[in-house]
């Protein structure tokens, strides 16, 4: 069945809430208030905790309310994530409350699921199913993300190869990793995170092939369309691969300024 736009949009915001609170839940530190997602993975930087709009809410000021006090508990900075036009309130509330503007990811999606391309000469992929593979995984991210092991270690941690909702996969040429992918699902919607080459490995089209693949996988889980959250650099390539865009997603930074 192929989906319009506004339900795509819809699907990627409860994809993104329900990953990245199971990516809270290794750390104990998940809550909600009015369909937001509060999770908080520990890593004291915003980009890894956040408040996650999948919906209009009734009350804004309440759940910004809720937002604050529960990441203040955790002490951590955070950011607030709403879809452009999705629940202008819950941004007038966040700003009203302090929290300020720091740009926003276009988030697109792939309506359905067809055949996937051929991988580029040499590259083979495969699936991590043990803690060696996730330690691959975490130095493939690290390296491409260009941020510390301990980071990715935090985020990525030994459990999710057991987590149902969860499939990462690596690309290796003549042995070496060099590119790697994770699907998170929710539904039948598969959501594509964590893809990452490292500087050396890229402009062979080892990233569009892996996030091929962890479409392959999510396929293979029962899924019938993909979400992402694309980098302004990253949106070109996901463009060509047949994703349509969905509406940027606004964020906001907290914690609000001390009275």
């Amino acid at each position: 069945m192929e989906r319009d736009l506004e339900e795509l949009g819809r699907l990627a915001d409860e994809n993104l809430a329900g990953s990245w609170a199971l990516f809270g839940r290794a750390h104990g530190a998940v809550g909600g208030s009015d369909r937001c997602t509060f999770a908080a993975t520990g890593i004291p930087a915003a980009f890894f905790n956040g408040a996650y709009a999948a919906g209009p809410v009734d009350d804004p000021q309440q759940v910004v309310a809720d937002a604050i006090a529960f990441m203040a508990q955790q002490q951590v900075p955070w950011l607030l994530w709403v879809r452009d036009g999705v629940q202008d309130g819950l941004l007038d509330a966040g700003r009203r409350a302090g929290l300020t503007d720091a740009g926003g990811p276009p988030a697109m999606a792939l309506a359905t699921l067809d055949e996937i391309p051929p991988r580029p000469d040499g590259l083979e992929v495969w699936t991590v199913r043990d803690p060696a593979g996730v330690e691959t995984f975490r130095e493939l991210a690290a390296r491409g993300f260009e941020m510390p092991l301990e980071i990715a270690a935090t985020l990525i941690t030994d459990s999710l190869v057991d987590e149902p909702a969860i499939g990462m996969v690596v690309g290796s040429v003549a042995e070496t990793p060099v590119s790697c992918a994770l699907v998170s699902i929710t539904g039948t919607t598969a959501g594509i995170y964590n893809v990452a080459t490292p500087p050396e490995f890229r402009r062979h089209g080892y990233g569009a092939a892996l996030t091929w693949a962890a479409i392959a996988e999510g396929i293979r889980r029962g899924c019938d369309h993909a979400v992402l959250q694309a980098s302004h650099l990253g949106a070109p390539v996901y463009r060509a691969m047949g994703f349509v865009d969905v509406g940027d997603y606004i964020q906001l930074e907290g914690p609000p300024p001390a009275v």
